[in-house]
This record gives structure tokens, sequence and C-alpha cells, in this order.
């Protein structure tokens, strides 16, 4: 029984970090336009709000389970508008970086993850899911929000790295990648009202 649950916990959490969301598109996105080097702020603003984030959503699950259906309308609003706005930026990025142009720095990365639903509900789903019908041990709530802001991270990264391996394909057809980039973070906003 156990394995299983295990299994399922890994499976959900790593399709949920690899999929396309606001993070992931964000990391690769600014990857390509700024290179990796001058995108560690925005990756570690990232990952350090995606920890901090995962840990008040392991502290405060038990209240949030409770109050959730409505918290839940006001943080999909809030998510979406997030969501769209980032699909703005990116759409209407240049497809090159500027020599004036700097990616986010790292306490806006950090702040954007509090706006972000899909983490939220991440984190709030699996613990939910797999963590507290087993067990109200808070070692393992926080333990598992640990686990949880790991492998969005690494999810993040891998994103990341896409852009930099990639970068000069996305640099050809700039416009284009900037675009699709954009619609798929319109469907992640439009996805999260169905």
């Amino acid at each position: 029984m156990t394995t299983l649950i295990i299994s399922s916990f890994l499976t959900y959490t790593l399709i949920t970090a690899l999929t396309p969301g606001p993070n992931n598109i964000l990391a690769l996105s600014s990857v390509n336009q700024h290179g990796l080097r001058r995108s560690a702020r925005i990756l570690a603003g990232m990952s350090a709000g995606f920890l901090v984030l995962m840990l008040l959503c392991g502290l405060f699950t038990y209240a949030l389970i409770s109050v959730i259906p409505s918290i839940t309308r006001w943080l999909v609003w809030i998510g979406a508008a997030y969501i769209l706005w980032l699909a703005w930026k990116i759409a209407t990025s240049s497809s090159t970086a500027e020599a004036n142009t700097q990616p986010l720095g790292f306490w806006l990365s950090f702040g954007l993850q509090f706006a972000n639903v899909k983490i939220i509900l991440y984190g709030i789903t699996a613990l939910s899911a797999f963590v507290l019908p087993y067990t109200q041990d808070m070692f393992w709530v926080i333990a598992v929000s640990v686990l949880l802001a790991v492998i969005g991270s690494l999810g993040n990264l891998i994103w990341a790295l896409a852009g930099h391996l990639f970068q000069s394909l996305f640099r050809r057809h700039g416009r284009s990648v900037n675009i699709i980039l954009a619609l798929l973070l319109v469907y992640c906003a439009i996805r999260m009202f169905f």
C-alpha cells in the first residue's frame, strides 16, 4: 500500500512539475531572452518563493481544507490574472535581449510565486491527498512540503535548461516562440476555470 501511495505521489508531482505552467514558461523565456547566467536571480527567486509557499501550504493545509471552497475562487482569479499578465509580457517582448533589458529580479520572481495558483493547488493537493490521510505529524507535512519545492524547482530548472540548449533555435524563431509560449500561458489560465 505504501509503495502505491509513494508512486502515485511521485507521478502526480513530477507530471505537475514538468507540464507547462507559469514558472516553467517564465524560466524558459527568461533564459531564452537573457541567457542562463543572467537568469540565475529569477530562477533563485522562483525556487525560494516556491519553498516558502510550500511550507506555508504545509503549515496551513489543516485550515485550508475546511475553508478551500471560498478561498479557491479568489486564488483562481488572482492566479489567472498573473498568468495573463505573464503571457502579455512574453508575447510583447523582443525575441532577442536588448542591451538595457534586465531579467526579472530575485524579489519580483519570489513574490510572483504567491500569485501562482498552479503551485498553490499543487501543494495543497499533494498534501491533502498523499500526506494528511495517512499522518498528521508536522514533521512529515514539512518534509513533504520541502520535497514538493525541490521537485517543482527541478521542473523550473529543466525548462530553463531547455531554453539554454535551444537558445539559437529560439533566437531564429523568437517571435513565434514567444507567441506560442504566451498562448500556452493563456491556455493555462483558461484551464483554471474548467
